[in-house]
């Protein structure tokens, strides 16, 4: 799908208490949430309705589809979703995070893993309570004990998994880390320098009908499939490109430094390696791609800048490998249930 680009012509909170930096999610899972985030970051915390219907029980405590729905909405904003296949997704991890999570809590509960009240009380403070109509409850009095008890056993199922990490001697190596930077080292990039690129462009009158933006588009796309082919994409610019400056030098644009491009061309352009093609960006004046050719007076941070950052990645990616062992190991012996809507 293009990338669109306007050019003109001319319920929860997430607990701060957490202590993991929001360094390199990507590799936590589908939804890009970490196994904190998951399982401690984001509770249900929505006042039960005893007419709310069950969509799933884990062991015979339910899981209700209020729940689910308001776990759904915390994880749509953390990860950005806009579209209804996203949405979808989203409500279906949210289900499925849902039950690991009580996995977790019944698996403490056995291993007897307690927390004393008073940090419980402490913790809870972080939290906001809402009806379940959405209207944030307000703070008096004592703490709700709705909310204590999804605080504790978000306490429990860390505490637990704290002793599970340390059984397993969780702990990045030196050799890792330098593993980690030669194989990722784009990512450690300091001054981005100037990129050299290239482009080919279908261009669309600003009264172009629809059926005139439909040719267009199959235009770009084919150019595209034989721009990722050919080894001269200098060649086929000069062939095929509808901007008239460029074309005659091989699509050539020239340097660029960061932010002197359009903001969508300059994070596709920055993001793509030397010789790759970037998506295909649409705007009001047509379409095109862009092919980055050379990199000038790009720097990066040391092995030794980066170390306690990739130490980080590294021991989220390895406990989130843990957990999902562990959880793997408990969803063999649980009974879970799933209930259709009446």
């Amino acid at each position: 799908m293009p990338v669109r680009l306007r050019i003109v012509a001319g319920a929860v909170a997430l607990a701060a208490m957490l202590g993991s930096p929001a360094i390199a999610r990507a590799q936590m899972g589908e939804s890009g949430l970490s196994w904190q985030q998951r399982f401690l970051g984001i509770i249900p915390l929505v006042k039960p309705d005893p007419k709310d219907p069950v969509a799933v029980t884990v062991d015979g405590t339910a899981i209700t589809v209020g729940q689910v729905g308001d776990y759904a909405k915390t994880e749509e904003r953390l990860i950005n979703a806009a579209t209804s296949e996203e949405e979808k997704a989203v409500w279906k991890d949210a289900t499925e995070n849902l039950i690991s999570r009580q996995l977790l809590i019944e698996e403490a509960h056995r291993r007897n893993v307690t927390v004393p009240d008073a940090e419980v009380a402490q913790r809870a403070r972080e939290y906001n309570l809402a009806s379940s109509s959405g209207e944030e409850l307000a703070k008096s009095g004592p703490p709700d004990p709705d909310l204590l008890k999804a605080v504790r056993d978000s306490m429990v199922i860390e505490k637990m998994l704290d002793d599970e990490f340390r059984a397993h001697h969780v702990r990045p190596t030196p050799e890792q880390i330098q593993k980690y930077y030669v194989e990722h080292k784009d990512l450690f990039v300091k001054d981005p320098g100037q990129v050299r690129i290239s482009h080919i462009a279908v261009k669309l009158s600003e009264d172009a009908t629809d059926a005139q933006k439909d040719a267009a588009r199959r235009k770009i796309q084919k150019l595209y499939a034989e721009a990722q082919k050919t080894k001269d994409f200098a060649a086929l610019a000069r062939k095929y490109s509808e901007d008239s400056q460029s074309a005659p030098k091989g699509g050539d644009l020239g340097l660029f430094r960061p932010g002197q491009l359009p903001p969508v061309v300059d994070k596709l352009v920055f993001a793509t390696p030397v010789g790759h093609l970037t998506e295909i960006v649409e705007s009001n004046l047509g379409f095109s791609f862009i092919k980055v050719t050379a990199r000038q007076g790009e720097t990066f941070a040391s092995l030794k800048e980066s170390s306690a950052k990739i130490a980080m990645v590294l021991l989220d990616y390895d406990q989130d490998a843990v957990v999902r062992e562990l959880l793997k190991k408990l969803a063999k012996n649980a009974h879970i249930e799933f209930h259709k809507p009446s």
